[in-house]
């Protein structure tokens, strides 16, 4: 593994274009290949720059590719769901695939959102479904609408909203055929395996270029100023260092692990999926900011000691 890395890490420096974006995205061995599935906020050394846009564009699609492939693959050679044909690769799945691998580090494409959105999404919709199987034709719009009103709300409150999970509610809602056939089963199959599935794929192609996920369960409050992975303790002392310097030396009591932690776990049930991805997306303009810098200074350098050879 180690040696198919550095082989392609060499093969896309030898490319033609900038140098600070030719392979630098590239995990540095297998082990940081590794680490990289632990999430920004477990990730220890430095995040580098985003990959060029026409680059991660292709890398996208082909994620995208692959992903859709393997359900289309299961879905015509599985013996059970080819059998009895049983639905698999269902539509929302194709929403999902923008999110998980074209915005990776946007809040809705954790895999917190992706799991947990599409298991409410398709117990809502089933619920539906039933609630409302002996209605009449007049009002079989109405479990379609309701499942996705109420899905979304329970969304909301268990802070895992996924867009295309609008979709699995109003499939099962709107008594699809497919969602009709499978039942209550339609949570567990295929939902669930489905979201498993690309959850997985994009662990394994998006650590590829990035870091991925930005975390797992909870989104822990961080500061620009401080590296992603520092103890969140720091802010605190720093905090009350300079409140001290402020009120002319004063000591004060410093905060407590356990009062820290009580401040952390308020912000997380606040939800700050929003704040963590920010942090990450200007560290990564940071890193950016400093390559031009470093352009300029050698820019400058080299109008203020022009060579010999364009002096003559």
């Amino acid at each position: 593994m180690n040696f198919i890395l550095r082989r392609l890490s060499q093969w896309i420096r030898a490319l033609p274009g900038k140098p600070g974006h030719r392979g630098i995205w590239l995990p540095t061995s297998p082990l940081d290949y590794a680490q990289r599935m632990r999430g920004v906020q477990c990730y220890h050394a430095e995040i580098k720059p985003a990959p060029p846009v026409l680059a991660w564009a292709l890398f996208s699609g082909f994620s995208s590719f692959t992903s859709m492939a393997i359900l289309g693959i299961i879905t015509k050679y599985g013996p059970a769901i080819k059998d009895n044909h049983l639905p698999f690769a269902i539509a929302p799945a194709g929403a999902s695939a923008v999110l998980l691998y074209g915005v990776p580090s946007a809040p809705l494409s954790q895999p917190r959102n992706v799991f947990f959105g599409h298991l409410i999404a398709a117990i809502t919709g089933t619920f539906m479904n039933q609630l409302f199987k002996n209605t009449p034709d007049s009002l079989h719009w109405l479990p379609g609408a309701l499942a996705v009103g109420v899905a979304i709300a329970l969304m909301g409150i268990a802070n895992c909203y996924h867009p295309p999970a609008g979709a699995t509610a109003y499939l099962a809602g709107f008594y699809s055929p497919d969602a009709v056939r499978v039942g209550w089963w339609y949570m567990m199959y295929p939902i669930l395996p489905v979201a498993i599935i690309m959850i997985t794929v994009a662990l394994l192609f998006n650590n590829l270029a990035r870091v991925y996920p930005v975390y797992w369960f909870t989104a822990v409050q961080m500061t620009p100023s401080m590296p992603i992975d520092e103890p969140k303790i720091r802010v605190t002392q720093d905090s009350e260092q300079r409140r001290q310097e402020e009120s002319g030396g004063e000591s004060r009591r410093s905060a407590s692990p356990d009062e820290v932690s009580f401040v952390d776990d308020h912000i997380d049930n606040e939800g700050s999926a929003d704040l963590v991805w920010m942090t990450a997306r200007i560290h990564e303009l940071e890193q950016e900011l400093h390559e031009l810098r470093a352009k300029q200074l050698r820019y400058e350098e080299a109008r203020s000691h022009p060579s010999p050879s364009s002096a003559v």
